[in-house]
C-alpha cells in the first residue's frame, strides 16, 4: 500500500511540473478539470496494474506446523512367575507310557495278562516302597476295588522312571473293557499324571477265542550234539537237551505244524507245556538256565547245532525243575508265533547256557516219545479271528 501511494504522489508531481515546463511555442493551458481528469486516469490505471501484478504473483502456502511425537518409553517386561513343582506328579519320558498290553489289545475270556506302564518321578519327593499303585476306578479286571500294591522296593527320585507291572485277567464276557490306576502316598494322598493328577489306564477288547494244543512234528523234532550227530524222534529215544559221558553238549530241536491256526488269526495266549520229562544228573545247578529260541532249521541236520550260547533272543528260559513243571503264558513264544502265522511250520531250538560241565556224567533234561510220538513239549495256542 505504502508502494501504491508512492507512485500516485509520483504521477502528480509530474503533471504539476509538466504544465510549467517551457516548449518550443506557446505553452497550452491546461483547465483545471483537464488536469484532474488526467491525473485520475492516471491513477485508475496504475491501480489497474498494480492489480494485474498482485494477481500474477503466486501466494505461497503457509508452512505445515510442527508435529510433536513423543519417544515411547521402554516398559521392562514383568519378570516371569515361578511355578511351585509340586511333591508329587507322575509324568512319562517316552512316545508312550505303555510297555506291555496297548490300548485294545485283544485277549480271550478269562486270559492272564501282565500290564506293565512307564512311569516318570516329575515332582521334588522321592518314591519309595511305601507308595503303592492302586486300582483308581473302572473295570479291576481280576482284582479288588481296593487293591494296592507296592509302587517299588527300591526309590525313584525325580527324574527318575520306573516300570510298574500288575497281573490282571480278562473278564468272561465279550465287550471292551478299560480299568484306571494311580498312586498313593504313605499319607493316603492319591496322585496321577501331571497336570491335572489324571489316572492311567489299561484297555483290553475281550473276543471268543479258539485254544488248540500242537505236538511236535515227530519226523521233524529230535536232538543234535556238537560232534554232528543227528537223533530223529522215533528213531532215537529218548531224547534231550544237555550233555552226555563224553561231555557233548547236545540241544533239542522241535518243529510244530501250525496249519490249523486260521492265517487271519490274532494269537491271544501259547503256553509251553514242559512237563512229564525226565531229569538226569544236576544240568540247573551245573549248565545254568535252560533257554528256547525261534530256529527255522527246516529239515534237520548236523549244521543246526550252535556251538555258543546266543546272549539274546530266547522266547522263554527255565531256571529249575520246578519251573519246569509249571506251566505259565508265555508272550516271547506268543510273539514269535504270531509272526509265523499263515506259514506251515514253528520251530524250536532248546539250549542251556553252559554246553556241559565236563564232569563225565549225564547232566540233562529227556522226553521219552510214546509209540513214537512225542506228547510234550506241546504248544498251547488260544488265537481269536475277525
Amino acid at each position: 500500500m505504502k508502494k501504491l501511494v508512492f507512485i500516485v504522489l509520483s504521477l502528480l508531481l509530474v503533471v504539476l511540473t509538466s504544465c510549467n515546463l517551457p516548449g518550443g511555442g506557446t505553452p497550452t493551458q491546461a483547465s483545471p478539470d483537464a488536469v484532474f481528469t488526467q491525473m485520475a486516469q492516471t491513477v485508475a490505471a496504475e491501480l489497474t496494474r498494480s492489480a494485474s501484478m498482485a494477481t500474477l504473483t503466486p501466494s505461497l502456502p503457509p508452512l505445515p506446523s510442527a508435529t510433536f511425537t513423543p519417544i515411547p518409553t521402554n516398559t521392562p517386561p514383568a519378570p516371569p512367575t515361578n511355578t511351585p513343582i509340586p511333591c508329587l506328579a507322575v509324568g512319562w519320558s517316552d512316545a508312550t507310557i505303555d510297555v506291555t498290553v496297548p490300548d485294545n489289545t485283544v485277549m480271550s475270556p478269562g486270559q492272564v495278562f501282565t500290564k506293565t506302564w512307564r512311569l516318570t518321578n516329575i515332582g521334588t519327593c522321592t518314591w519309595n516302597s511305601s507308595y503303592q499303585l492302586i486300582f483308581d476306578h473302572g473295570d479291576p479286571m481280576g482284582v479288588s476295588t481296593t487293591y494296592a500294591q507296592p509302587l517299588t522296593t527300591g526309590t525313584v527320585a525325580p527324574g527318575q522312571s520306573v516300570d510298574v507291572s500288575v497281573t490282571l485277567t480278562a473278564p468272561a464276557a465279550t465287550g471292551t473293557y478299560t480299568g484306571y490306576w494311580r498312586f498313593r502316598d504313605p499319607s493316603n494322598v492319591v496322585f496321577g499324571l501331571a497336570p491335572n493328577n489324571s489316572p492311567w489306564i489299561v484297555k483290553i477288547k475281550v473276543v471268543n477265542s479258539t485254544t488248540v494244543t500242537l505236538l511236535p512234528v515227530s519226523s521233524e523234532s529230535g536232538i543234535v550234539n556238537s560232534v554232528g550227530y543227528v537223533g530223529i524222534v522215533g528213531v532215537t529215544s529218548p531224547i534231550g537237551v544237555g550233555d552226555g559221558l563224553s561231555n557233548w553238549p547236545v540241544q533239542l530241536f522241535l518243529s510244530y505244524n501250525i496249519e490249523s491256526i486260521p492265517s487271519n488269526a490274532t494269537i491271544t495266549e501259547v503256553k509251553l507245556d514242559m512237563r512229564n520229562s525226565t531229569i538226569n544228573g544236576n544240568p540247573f545247578t551245573t549248565l545254568g538256565v535252560l533257554n528256547v529260541f525261534r530256529h527255522d532249521y527246516g529239515a534237520l541236520d548236523a549244521s543246526d547245532f550252535v556251538p555258543s550260547f546266543p546272549s539274546g533272543g530266547n522266547l522263554e528260559d527255565w531256571g529249575s525243575a520246578a519251573a519246569l513243571n509249571s506251566v505259565e503264558a508265555s508272550p516271547g513264544i506268543k510273539t514269535a508265533l504270531q509272526a509265523k502265522v499263515g506259514s506251515s511250520r514253528f520251530q524250536l531250538r532248546f539250549q542251556f547256557v553252559n554246553g556241559t560241565d565236563g564232569n563225565g556224567a549225564i547232566d540233562a533234561v529227556f522226553y521219552t516219545p510214546s509209540g513214537g510220538t512225542l506228547n510234550n513239549p506241546a504248544l498251547i495256542v488260544t488265537y481269536t479271528t475277525p
